[in-house]
């Protein structure tokens, strides 16, 4: 009977074990983060080298100057460089544009949006325009919101020398669904 007992108490461990490498496994595979894609090499306007960037996570692409490195975490992609560093992110909104998003970011985050100019980009709407923090510590940001299925993407720097390149990389930007 002890024997039985013993037997059986070994089976029950072995198949927690297994049960618990089994939902590891599955739950490693949910967060895997597919790295992004970095395209050939091309030249803008300036005669400056850039790659194409997409993430699929994130749904996007991008021109970036080849002087920038790149790195994807969660919602936010980082370019630096030597002059600062570009921001963008992706945040879902139930807003049904893009104005209303805004007004509503500005109430909730206690800050000022001036210079505000409408755009275009790539058929989606968007804004460009200089975001004042209430805050001293917090600097003026210069940024592009874009609009896409209930989706706002951002680019955002504070580097008044990156403002080319966030142009640059804001107009270039593609959905990719």
């Amino acid at each position: 009977m002890k024997t039985n007992k013993n037997l059986i108490i070994l089976v029950l461990v072995v198949a927690m074990v297994i049960l618990a490498v089994f939902i590891l496994s599955l739950k490693s595979n949910k967060t895997s983060i597919t790295p992004p894609v970095l395209q050939s090499n091309t030249t803008v306007s300036s005669g400056e080298q850039t790659r194409i960037y997409k993430s699929k996570d994130l749904k996007f692409s991008v021109s970036i100057p080849s002087r920038f490195q790149v790195e994807e975490k969660f919602t936010t992609v980082f370019m630096k460089n030597v002059s600062g560093e570009i921001l963008l992110s992706r945040v879902a909104t139930n807003f049904e544009n893009l104005n209303n998003y805004l007004d509503d970011l500005s109430k909730k985050n206690k800050i000022l949006i001036t210079d505000k100019k409408e755009l275009t980009i790539n058929q989606y709407d968007s804004i460009r325009g200089k975001i004042q923090y209430s805050s001293l510590e917090n600097p003026t940001k210069t940024s592009y919101f874009i609009y896409v299925d209930n989706w706002v993407y951002s680019f955002s720097t504070s580097s008044p020398t990156l403002f080319d390149d966030l142009d640059q990389i804001a107009q270039s930007f593609r959905y990719t669904p």
